[in-house]
């Protein structure tokens, strides 16, 4: 379903055609800025019954009277438009008057307007209607569960800072999730049922099962054949505190990335569409800004270099029987120094984009779209521009002094699906967490951890 108008800026008078596409949510905050000034646009639409949407836009026309005169199709959406004033306009559109298309849950293509080509169309014809379906079924739960996004923020909430009676309550009230007792891991194992469920749509679930899997059967080869190792490993863990805080920290991502849900749901369908190359085509996104997630991006990253210390701990016990043993020889200076960290306290210092290389023949496979350090420091270095009007992000990674001469290009949807690919890696090693910390509560981990008061 689609709802054609015309509006003119507040701040310059232009006129602007817009073709919005209705998702099945209740309410959707469209934006777009003004090509002539760069201000900010809004159309929010209320829809009564958003999640049956579609099927009602069907119906109507199936049961019209007259089929050549179309029904009215927008019975129950409210619009409310800022920024501009709606003005009555011929229909359908002039080709030559400035024009956006826009819909929360699709890729929007710039360019002019062309009748009936319209984003769910442009998706449908990229991925396959099969693959469209899935992507309007996972939004489906999207839709279903964003109205408690602030309630699992608030349980999170309550774990972190250790009120685990209030969390029980309201882990049960809202949620439904019984904790079996006052022990750490029924509270974890009632934190992560309620995490896992509601960050599953933003997910690669046949991937998180499978990285699950191995991580649990890696810590259980380790436990029971490189004990000792393994043991100290553990130790190592529980005496610096170093897995806890992660956890905390890890904990934290999910907020953002519930924020993020309506710039995400475009970056969602890049997983579908087989034809996307980032860069290559301008497509838009039909909402929110990229300052406000930009900091996210960079957040994410700090936490992934932390989690590779985990990795890199396993991967030398696995390889040489000592989580601080890193392989010698191979990152050699051409006067002889040789690069590899002493032991795993240094490489946690080691900055994010040279730990990848010290993980030798690695047992876990880093994603490369979530690794991009060049990114990262861009945005740590505060060395980026944002165009509102093109959503164009341009970054400069390098360290230059008082230049920016290398420079690198891509726009807010290649940013979100980043972003995404980002929170699917620390996701991921989040369940690495989840189980060195069972490993420590648990045998036969647990035995061979000794406790500090």
């Amino acid at each position: 379903m689609n709802i054609n108008l015309t509006v003119q800026c507040d701040e310059c008078s232009n006129i602007t055609n817009c073709r919005c596409g209705m998702s099945n949510r209740d309410y959707q905050p469209l934006k777009f800025t003004c090509r002539s000034c760069g201000n900010a646009i809004g159309i929010n639409f209320d829809v009564k019954d958003g999640d049956s949407l579609d099927t009602m836009a069907l119906a109507a026309m199936l049961s019209a009277k007259n089929k050549r005169k179309p029904p009215k199709l927008n019975q129950g959406v409210k619009r409310r438009v800022t920024g501009a004033t709606e003005v009555v306009r011929e229909q359908p559109f002039n080709p030559e008057t400035d024009f956006v298309d826009l819909h929360l849950d699709f890729p929007v293509v710039f360019g002019k307007y062309v009748m009936g080509n319209t984003p769910y169309m442009q998706a449908s014809m990229r991925s396959g209607a099969e693959k469209a379906a899935f992507h309007r079924d996972r939004l489906g739960l999207i839709n279903a569960q964003y109205k408690k996004y602030p309630q699992v923020i608030k349980l999170i909430g309550m774990y972190n800072n250790g009120f685990h009676g209030p969390f029980a309550e309201l882990a049960r009230k809202t949620f439904k999730v019984e904790i079996k007792s006052k022990r750490l891991e029924d509270i974890n194992a009632a934190l992560y049922r309620v995490v896992s469920h509601f960050v599953l749509p933003f997910t690669l679930p046949d991937t998180s099962q499978g990285v699950s899997r191995k991580f649990t059967d890696t810590m259980m080869d380790l436990l029971q054949n490189k004990k000792q190792e393994m043991g100290a490993f553990l130790q190592k863990l529980s005496d610096t505190e170093y897995l806890a805080h992660l956890q905390r920290d890890c904990l934290k991502i999910y907020k953002p990335i519930f924020h993020a849900e309506l710039p995400l749901r475009p970056a969602l369908f890049l997983d579908l569409d087989m034809s996307y190359v980032e860069g290559e085509v301008p497509m838009r996104v039909s909402t929110n800004d990229f300052e406000e997630y930009k900091e996210v991006y960079k957040d994410m990253a700090e936490i992934l270099s932390r989690q590779l210390v985990l990795v890199a701990g396993l991967n030398n016990v696995l390889k040489r029987g000592d989580h601080d043993a890193f392989a010698r020889g191979v990152w050699v200076t051409a006067k002889g120094k040789d690069q590899a960290p002493e032991n795993l306290e240094a490489y946690a210092d080691v900055p994010l984009g040279n730990k990848p290389r010290f993980l030798d023949d690695s047992w876990f496979d880093l994603d490369p779209v979530a690794h991009d350090n060049k990114l990262r420091n861009g945005i740590a270095h505060a060395k980026i521009d944002y165009n509102e009007v093109t959503q164009k992000i341009t970054y400069y990674p390098k360290l230059e002094g008082m230049e920016r001469a290398s420079k690198e290009e891509i726009f807010l949807l290649d940013y979100m699906r980043r972003m995404l690919a980002l929170f699917r890696e620390v996701h991921r090693l989040h369940h690495l967490i989840k189980c060195l910390n069972y490993a420590i509560l648990l045998e036969p981990g647990a035995s061979l951890v000794k406790k500090t008061q």
